[in-house]
């Protein structure tokens, strides 16, 4: 899941006095909206309301079945829930939520050799328009992403198990009339094959693949349950349901979402029918915060409860007795740069890029950008040291890395020496890119600063190789803006994070190398051996077996150079001193907010 600011970026100190006041007026104004969002409901003194300050923009979406960022996943995690969730801070165990009982085959639950799944539901599960929950709302919750079936989305991770050939299906179409086009999408008669309601509390997943992760992936986002009775009183399955659920929801978690204002904040009130019992905060506000300094005073004079705060700005933190700080526990988390194969010129966006759309099938190319970046430096001037630098896809401490696996070191003649090596014919003379130079937009999320530092670095690991001819800009975009031009395929090159759906390197090679892939999509890349591989390695029941899989796999992508790793770093955490009851887990999509008290 892409991370719009999944690590705290780093900010340089030295402000002149203009922008001190710069950021009391800034502060002052974001205050006030939250003063006006405690107003709407009665006030501070009556309510325990939580404030986050963030640097977040807006989500991509607030439906499961589209949104695949962590923007958009802290509310979906705090306003749905999944059939299981993980029981505190561990990434392995899981704890039944809206079932009884976690499938096992100990329990009878797991059965035909992996390949059948059985849920039984709580009974008495309320949803916030006042409906029970039962099976045909678990039913109704699949079916409606894998009708929808988006290339961008999460759907993937559920239908490539569930559904035979999955991969041959498209996308959802609408007709003329916004009714879904029946011929395209996942057919209803498939999904009926696969989901089966036993009866009003019992849900049996017939799987295609006997995985056995299959439980973790649908404690992701995708698989939360959703009211049938609302989306159905709201569009159903058509362009106007879906378009609905852009920015509505209706699930059973300890929230429902009371207002999302765009580009400013969302304000989550507690579900007072939630099965568990009522929530111990009245509200949670997330605010969009985009300078760092705001965030410091807000979280320093206790008007925001947890902000984003840079690494880099911790010793002001360290003499405050009223703020805590955790940090220096492993992530999952993994930043990226990703190499477009098929550039869609955009003279809008993109004014300065001057190479052909297939510039980076060149491997010589790749290596040589992947060779110009710094992450040695950026991991020790961004993140005070704290991470390292992966060599591939699969984190460290995860199933399948391999250490053995090399990492891209920064060098300046090598950089030279690939550009050199990637020749093309220009006006019937072969020539290299070293000696012709090139020129490139390269853009980061306003606000994330860590990026915006990674990208400059890049710059100047490139523009090196030949000062006169090479130039590189450095964009800043609005993350909603951010992830259009990374779906449209205008960015050359894209500086993203990835937060895992669940832990498994299936969900670090199938979206990154896989040819229907999210990122493989993206950046165009194809290799069917790979795919074959990463197919094997998703099957395979065998744990060593599959772990020599993984290291064959990071090897070829290692020599392939499609991405380029910069960064696995730990997690920093700021909040007051009074508040109770974070945990931090590295599946989490943010916080979860419901054991959460202040």
């Amino acid at each position: 899941m892409e991370g719009s600011a999944d690590k705290p970026p780093a900010e340089a100190g030295g402000k002149s006095k203009m922008m001190i006041i710069a950021v009391v007026v800034v502060a002052i104004l974001v205050v006030a909206a939250i003063g006006a969002a405690l107003l709407m409901s009665g006030g501070e003194d009556e309510e325990k309301v939580l404030v986050v300050a963030t640097i977040d923009g807006n989500p991509e979406s607030l439906d499961p079945a589209v949104d695949y960022e962590t923007v958009g996943g802290e509310i979906i995690q705090n306003v749905y829930e999944t059939l299981m969730f993980y029981d505190g801070a561990s990434a392995a165990t899981l704890k039944p939520m809206l079932c009884t009982a976690v499938p096992t085959v100990a329990n009878g639950l797991i059965t035909d050799d992996g390949y059948t799944y059985t849920y039984n539901l709580r009974e008495g599960v309320m949803f916030h328009d006042g409906n029970e929950m039962t099976s045909e709302d678990v039913f109704y919750s699949f079916a409606r992403a894998l009708r929808l079936n988006d290339p961008h989305g999460p759907v993937w991770m559920v239908g490539e198990l569930l559904i035979p050939d999955y991969y041959d299906y498209d996308a959802g179409e609408y007709l003329a009339s916004g009714e879904m086009d029946p011929a395209t999408g996942v057919p209803m008669d498939a999904i009926y094959e696969h989901i089966w309601m036993k009866d009003d509390y019992t849900v049996q997943f017939n799987l295609t693949v006997a995985f056995p992760g299959w439980n973790y992936v649908i404690t992701f986002g995708v698989g939360s349950i959703i009211s049938k009775a609302f989306v159905e009183a709201n569009g159903g399955m058509t362009e106007d349901g879906y378009t609905y659920m852009f920015n509505h929801m209706c699930g059973t978690g300890a929230f429902y979402l009371e207002e999302f204002v765009s580009d400013t904040r969302f304000v989550m009130t507690k579900h007072e029918d939630y099965w568990q019992g009522e929530a111990n905060l009245d509200k949670v506000i997330i605010m969009q915060v985009p300078d760092p300094n705001t965030r410091l005073l807000m979280i320093k004079s206790g008007e925001a409860d947890v902000a984003s705060i840079p690494r880099t700005l911790r010793a002001t933190l360290d003499t405050d007795a009223n703020i805590r700080i955790i940090e220096g526990l492993p992530t999952f988390n993994i930043d990226f740069i990703g190499l477009n194969q098929n550039i869609k010129q955009n003279a809008t966006e993109a004014p300065n890029t001057n190479v052909p759309a297939d510039f980076f099938t060149d491997r010589n190319v790749r290596l040589a950008f992947a060779h110009a970046m710094n992450a040695s430096l950026l991991i020790e001037t961004q993140f005070n040291g704290a991470g390292i630098q992966p060599n591939g896809a699969i984190p460290k401490g995860l199933f399948g890395y391999d250490e053995d696996i090399p990492v891209y070191t920064h060098d300046l003649d090598l950089v030279k020496s690939y550009l050199e090596n990637a020749t093309f014919v220009k006006d019937n003379v072969t020539t290299n890119w070293l000696d012709e130079g090139f020129g490139l937009d390269i853009f980061y999320n306003t606000g994330n600063t860590v990026r915006q530092t990674a990208c400059e670095m890049f710059k100047d690991g490139l523009e090196a190789a030949n000062p006169d001819k090479i130039s590189i800009t450095v964009k800043g975009v609005e993350w909603a803006t951010y992830l259009e031009l990374r779906k449209g395929g205008a960015m050359p090159v894209l500086f993203l994070g990835w937060a895992p759906d669940y832990a498994d390197p299936n969900n670090y090679m199938q979206p990154f190398y896989h040819s229907a892939g999210t990122y493989a999509a993206t950046t165009s890349y194809v290799n069917h051996t790979v795919d074959a591989l990463i197919e094997e390695a998703a099957a395979e029941l065998d744990p060593e077996e599959r772990a020599t899989l993984y290291s064959e796999l990071s090897m070829i992508l290692y020599e392939e150079c499609v991405h380029i790793w910069t960064v696995q770093a730990t997690n920093f955490h700021v909040e007051r001193v009074t508040l109770e009851g974070y945990t931090f887990n590295p599946m989490y999509s943010g916080m979860y907010y419901y054991p959460m008290d202040k």
